[in-house]
C-alpha cells in the first residue's frame, strides 16, 4: 500500500506541475489539447490509484474485524462462565435460606 501511496503522490504533483504550465504559458491548440489529455489520463490514473488504496483499506479493515470478533466471542464465554459460579452459588444459599425459613416456620407452630 505504500507503493500505491507513493504512486499517488507523484500522480498529484504531476497534475500541480501541469496545471501550472497551462497557467502561465500560451500554448497552441494542438499543444492544449495535449496538456488536456494528459491530465484528463492522470485523473484517471488517480482515481484507480485512490480505489486499489481504498480496496486494500478495506481488506485490512475486514481482517481486523475478524479478529476483533473472535477476540469478542472469547471475553463473552469468559464472562459467562465467570457469571455461572456465583449464580450456583446464590442458588445453594437461597435454597439453604427456604429449608431454614421452612424449619423455623416449623418450629414456630409447635
Amino acid at each position: 500500500m505504500e507503493e500505491q501511496e507513493q504512486t499517488l503522490k507523484e500522480l498529484r504533483a504531476s497534475l500541480k506541475e501541469i496545471d501550472a504550465i497551462r497557467l502561465t504559458k500560451d500554448f497552441s491548440d494542438a499543444e492544449c489539447e495535449a496538456l488536456e489529455l494528459t491530465v484528463v489520463a492522470l485523473r484517471e490514473a488517480e482515481r484507480v490509484c485512490i480505489a486499489k488504496i481504498q480496496n486494500q483499506l478495506i481488506k485490512d479493515l475486514q481482517a481486523q474485524s475478524v479478529s476483533l470478533n473472535e477476540q469478542a466471542k472469547a471475553i463473552r464465554a469468559r464472562v459467562t462462565k465467570m457469571n455461572k459460579l456465583p449464580n450456583k452459588v446464590l442458588a445453594n444459599i437461597q435454597s439453604v435460606l427456604k429449608t431454614a425459613v421452612k424449619v423455623i416456620a416449623a418450629v414456630a407452630k409447635w
